[in-house]
This record gives structure tokens, sequence and C-alpha cells, in this order.
């Protein structure tokens, strides 16, 4: 997802020693005869999931020995990472979009994975959107360097289909539009404890993922070709300033934008605390049928996020494969790969991607089309309505959303674990910092921030 989090970019250029360095000696210090995981893939069944099955079916035919470590969502699993990196006992694998682990990638830390994909995609067909697990540029475009795990739409407003329906609104398709909705919402007299939008306000995380769909559908973004075949920024004012005067709109008609994150939003949903807000996929629908509140994940709908009225975007919103790096210079890369080959192979790969059938929609057609995918007990409910709304987000939102030819680097995809759009959002809303000199600020930032990946850029 477009933002990571901070600490472990720090961590990389504070050694003081660049990629090479690591490559020389820091990585690979871990154990030889060991398997070491650390993933966000934890919580529900995943921890009896991956203790009770994956891991002992392969430590059974493999012989190798396998660590684990769990993190939380967004922010925990980078600094955790970090420390490993610093210490030179550095995981195989963990879990991310390409736009969360982009600084590893431009360092030259990331394995290519291409024989593992070919090997999978000859069970399941052609992964979907695999341009998103290919970072690289020029001759090297098509080198993927991620395994897919599930497909996040993050270009997705989740609303209360009864809320709307009570206060008889519409799906909103301006931001005035959804301004106004979120207004009648918060004053309703029918649903007084329900808030308008729940606006995401952290320095890291999910404020950055949101804020890149505003400024998609604002019609900019963050970088464009000079025309030379370059990239440079474009992070202009005529499209920023007005994603940061609708988050101050919204911000009326939110609980404390400071205390929303991603954990935060599936809990305060849950809890009824507001009625829209911007959400990857249908997650929020898993976690509330399985907290027992049918009602309210059958309630909640999806649609595309709204434009800026006269905005012409060039995408409505991101798409991205989640899936694993395998960090080069560990200590058991070819076992990692083998491991994946197991956990995404013909006898897992359907169990796994029903682990959270909400919060990730399979990566290949054959298995979102599988039955044993399809008969799952979700997807019964109420005539497969869970169902219904993974095919809505892939066929009419996915198209909408789908960019291949968005421009994009390794040294871009660096920048962007600095998260400075999510900062950037934390200081207007949570610290009351003038929008002009925010923004200006971010300009500076990303300017800054982009001659030093190039420096830094080993692959």
């Amino acid at each position: 997802m477009p933002g990571s989090g901070i600490h472990r970019r720090q961590v990389l250029s504070g050694l003081g020693v660049g990629a090479a360095g690591l490559f020389a000696g820091c990585l690979g210090g871990g154990d030889d005869d060991e398997l070491h995981i650390l993933t966000d893939l934890t919580g529900g069944e995943w921890e009896t999931y991956w203790e009770e099955e994956l891991i002992p079916g392969f430590e059974e035919d493999s012989d190798v020995p396998v660590n684990i470590e769990y993190t939380g969502l967004h922010g925990s699993g980078e600094q955790r990472l970090a420390t490993l990196l610093q210490s030179g006992d550095a995981p195989e694998f963990y879990h991310g979009t390409t736009s969360e682990f982009g600084d590893l990638i431009n360092q030259g830390l990331t394995r290519q994975v291409d024989d593992v994909v070919d090997d999978l995609e000859e069970e399941w067909g052609d992964a979907l959107f695999k341009y998103t697990l290919q970072p690289m540029t020029g001759d090297r475009d098509e080198e993927t360097h991620s395994i897919p795990h599930g497909v996040y739409v993050g270009g997705c407003l989740n609303y209360r289909a009864d809320v709307y329906e009570a206060l008889d609104l519409e799906v909103p398709e301006t931001w005035d539009e959804l301004v106004d909705n979120a207004q009648a919402i918060d004053e309703s007299d029918e649903f007084e404890e329900m808030r308008g939008f729940g606006l995401a306000g952290e320095p890291v995380g999910k404020s950055g993922s949101d804020f890149a769909n505003w400024l998609y559908n604002s019609g900019g973004d963050v970088w464009q070709e000079n025309g030379d075949g370059e990239l440079e920024l474009w992070f202009d004012e005529e499209h920023v300033m007005p994603v940061l005067d609708v988050l101050l709109e919204l911000s009326e008609y939110s609980p404390d934008a400071s205390a929303i994150g991603w954990e935060d939003t599936i809990e305060d949903w849950i809890g009824g605390r507001y009625g829209q807000c911007f959400m990857n996929n249908a997650w929020l629908c898993g976690p509330a049928y399985e907290a027992g509140a049918e009602d309210l994940a059958l309630a909640t709908e999806q649609a595309l996020i709204p434009t800026r009225d006269g905005a012409d975007p060039v995408t409505r919103g991101w798409v991205l494969v989640n899936g694993t790096p395998i960090i080069d210079g560990s200590s058991n890369p070819e076992t990692a790969e083998e491991f994946k080959r197991y956990m995404y192979g013909a006898d897992n790969h359907v169990e796994v991607s029903l682990m959270e059938p909400m919060r990730f929609i399979p990566p290949y057609e054959e298995i979102i089309d599988d039955d044993e995918y399809q008969e799952a007990e979700i997807f019964q409910v109420e005539d497969g309505a869970f169902l219904e709304k993974n095919e809505f987000i892939m066929d009419e939102i996915v198209p909408e959303l789908e960019s291949p030819e968005l421009p994009s680097s390794p040294e871009t995809l660096h920048v962007g674990t600095f998260d400075i759009p999510a900062e950037l959002t934390n200081r207007v809303l949570v610290d009351g910092e003038d929008p002009e000199e925010a923004y200006e600020w971010a300009v500076g930032e990303y300017e800054t921030r982009y001659d030093d990946v190039q420096d830094q850029a080993n692959y």
C-alpha cells in the first residue's frame, strides 16, 4: 500500500555501509539451518494455520526448521525488520506491497523471483496485476521482485448502505456530495453516536494510502515523466491543496483523526463509530462478520472513490498486489522460495486465500473461480452476498483503477517509504499547521529525499 512508515530506511542509511556493505557481511548472519519468516498475516485463525498446518507440513517435507515472527499492521513490521537488518539477522521474507519495501528494492536487497512466479502461474494461470510486482525500469522492467499473495484494491469508498437508506442518501460521485453525506450522517438524530466519516490522520500508514487516492481523484500524482524518459516531481499545488481542503472539511464530521489507522478503522467500523471511510477491498466485512455483526457486514457496501469537481484523473485510485519479497543476502533465500512454492502451490493456495477472504482478493482468476473457494462458508451467507462484493470490486471498480502506465521507479518507490503524504496529513489535521506551509514542507521533503535515494540506488 502506498506509504510504509518509518525506521527501516533510517537504519539502512545509518549503517554507513549502504547496500554493498550489507552484502559484504551485514546480512546472512542468521541460522544457516533455519527459515526465518516475518509476517503481519496474524490474528484470527492465522497463527493456528501457520503453526499447526503450513509450517509443520513444510518442516516435514524439507527438514528445515521454521522460525516465524508476527507483527502488527503497518509500522511494527517495518521497525522489527529494521532491527533484524541492523543486527545482521535478516529474515528470508516478509509480506508487503512493492510500495512498502521500495527502499529494499532501490538498494538491491530484493531477490528476483521470476522462477517461483512462473511455477505458480503454471498451476494457476497468469498473475493478476503482475506489473505491480515488477518495479524495475528499462530493459529490466519485466523482472519480478515479489511473490503474489493477494490483491489490494485501494480505491474503494466503504459506506453503510442501511444508513444511506435511512437518511435517503445517494452514493456520492463528487467530493462535495461525499462531504454532504458526512454532514447528514453526523448531524442525524437517528444515528446519534455515529460520525459522518472515518478520517485517518496518523503520521504513517493508512493516512498516506488514503492521500494517494485523494490525489488521484484530484487529477494529480506525485511523479510524472519529463519527456526525456526521466521522472520528476509532480506534487503540484493545483491538485494537492484541494485534497487538504476536503480533508479539513471532513475532519468536522470525523472522530479524532490522530487515533485512526488501519486497525482502528476496523475496530471503529465494527463499533458503528462512522458511516463512511476509505478502505481496501471489502476488508471491513470480514472482521465484522467474524465478530458476529453479520447485519453490519452485509450492510457495508463499496463504491468508487468520488472525484473533485472538474478534475480529470489519470486513475481513480490504486490497485496493488500484496506479496513476498525474498531478502537477497539472507541465510536461506532458496529455502524461502521453496516455502513460497509450497504455500501458494496446488495443495495450499485456495486455503491460504480463504484465511482472510475479504481482506485479500486472490491473485489468480483460477482461484477466484475455484469451487472450493466459492463454496467457503462466508460465501454462502445470504446467497453469496460477500462473494458478490468481491466480484463487484473486480468487475466495476478495478477497471477504473488499473494503470500500468503510472510512472514509477525503484527510486520513487524508495521515496514512498518515507510516508511524506501521511505526515503532511498529520501536520494539517492533527498539528493544525497551515496547509500552505505544510504543502511547502512536503515539496521540500520530496526533493531532498529524491536526491538522497538516487545516491543510495544499488539495484
